[in-house]
């Protein structure tokens, strides 16, 4: 396959920059999201490209046919954001907003898929567009899979922009990369009565603040320092007015680690420093704990070399750039319990413009150029996919120590060394 990726994807720059806009401008809540699906089925149409209605406001698409099924996914959903860029493509519904940049990974799919029907021909592989709703709430992923979207796909590869990374570099390496993301919601029972008699009350205020200085310390002081959690208290309600203590408080949060058996760690403590702090002071406490409806993201080794090896003959040497796991949760995870994934970071922020503001802020927008470099991402994948498996079939290996393993240092080196480490096993 002879793509010519970065001259093909320049030449959509306006196409892929003007569907972002529209996205954006025209937000859609997880599982609400009808009119961008409708958009989507249209310019896949009139592309060509055979579409499928999937997870109720979902799209597949699909290009070429036989052999192996790898797939790309763009998530299309956005948030309960208000707003508050002043921009010509301003989100024209009140509360809600694509706050973490969905409308790019759809408009750089889009633009992806154009370019592959250009060039179906030279597919050796069938190559399935996933658009997928419902990640906000870590819903789609599950019903895309569960009917059975995934069943015979051998790859998959997914990507996200980042407004906290700078435009034009861009990063895919193996191993943990996000969280999953417990969620829990104690209420605290104590007794109401008058702010001068203390006595006589027991003051939900005081136990929720105890309560909330005391979670941390699972963190600080039971959690190993060499594995990663956060534990966030993210709302809080007491009280009703001034001279009333309050009779009772509720506090939600989340819990972000990188493995089941960590979470699950954590949720028995937080279960056991409520009740306990409570008990304190003389009130009760109820822990809804719910455990992630998502793992961490894990990307396979193969599926990220490959991914690499594309990019590394797109993007400049300087444009990888090595960025730590975050503990951001995606539901994409779920796919890759089912089949091997990688998933990308774009960097999309761009401070003279002042848009590197970080994702689901309400002044979160991107440099579009972040845009043109998915496609690209989404392109050097494919392409690289394709070509390893010609040489498969002529018997000439996998093609997979090109331009990575001719380069030494940063991740270009930590890729060499994870294949000898493999092959020595």
């Amino acid at each position: 396959m002879n793509i010519e990726i970065r001259k093909e994807a320049q030449a959509l720059h306006s196409y892929v920059v003007n569907l972002r806009k529209h996205f954006h401008q025209h937000p859609e809540l997880s599982l609400e999201e009808w009119e961008t699906s409708k958009r989507i089925q249209a310019e896949l149409t009139e592309m060509g490209i055979p579409v499928t209605p999937a997870a109720e406001t979902g799209v597949i698409g699909l290009i070429g046919s036989g052999g192996p099924v790898i797939a790309l996914r763009a998530d299309i959903d956005a948030l309960k954001v208000e707003e508050q860029n002043d921009i010509v493509y301003k989100s024209c519904v009140p509360g809600v907003m694509h706050a973490c940049g969905h409308d790019a990974h759809t408009a750089a799919l889009l633009g992806a898929a154009r370019i592959l029907k250009a060039h179906e021909e030279e597919l050796n592989c069938t190559v399935k567009l996933i658009f997928q709703p419902g990640e906000e709430v870590s819903k789609g992923a599950k019903m895309i899979l569960e009917a059975g979207h995934l069943d015979h796909v051998e790859q998959i590869f997914g990507l996200h922009v980042f407004a906290d990374i700078p435009v034009g570099y861009v990063n895919i390496e193996p191993g943990p990369r996000m969280a999953e993301s417990d969620y829990f919601k104690i209420t605290i029972k104590g007794r109401q009565g008058h702010a001068g008699k203390p006595q006589q009350c027991v003051d939900a205020t005081v136990a929720a603040a105890a309560m909330i200085l005391n979670l941390q310390q699972i963190v600080s002081r039971e959690t190993n320092p060499i594995d990663s959690a956060v534990v966030t208290i993210g709302h809080v309600e007491c009280g009703t007015v001034r001279n009333v203590i309050a009779g009772s408080a509720v506090l939600e949060g989340t819990v972000r680690t990188f493995s089941r058996e960590e979470g699950r760690r954590i949720k028995n403590a937080v279960k056991r420093v409520a009740m306990g702090t409570a008990a304190t002071y003389h009130a009760t406490a109820n822990v809804e704990y719910n455990l992630s409806a998502h793992p961490a993201v894990d990307n396979d080794l193969d599926v990220a070399e490959i991914a690499f090896s594309g990019a590394a003959e797109v993007f400049e040497r300087k444009a990888f750039l090595e960025v730590p796991k975050m503990m951001l949760g995606e539901d994409f995870s779920v796919y890759q319990q089912r089949v091997p994934g990688a998933f990308a970071f774009i960097g999309a922020g761009n401070e003279e413009m002042g848009r590197a503001y970080p994702n689901h802020h309400e002044k979160f927008n991107i440099d579009e150029d972040a845009v043109t470099n998915s496609v690209m991402m989404y392109l050097a994948y494919v392409q690289e996919y394709v070509n390893r498996k010609e040489q498969e079939a002529k018997g000439k290996g996998t093609g997979s120590d090109r331009k990575a393993a001719a380069q030494e240092g940063g991740l270009f080196g930590r890729f060499q060394k994870l294949r000898r480490e493999r092959e020595r096993r």
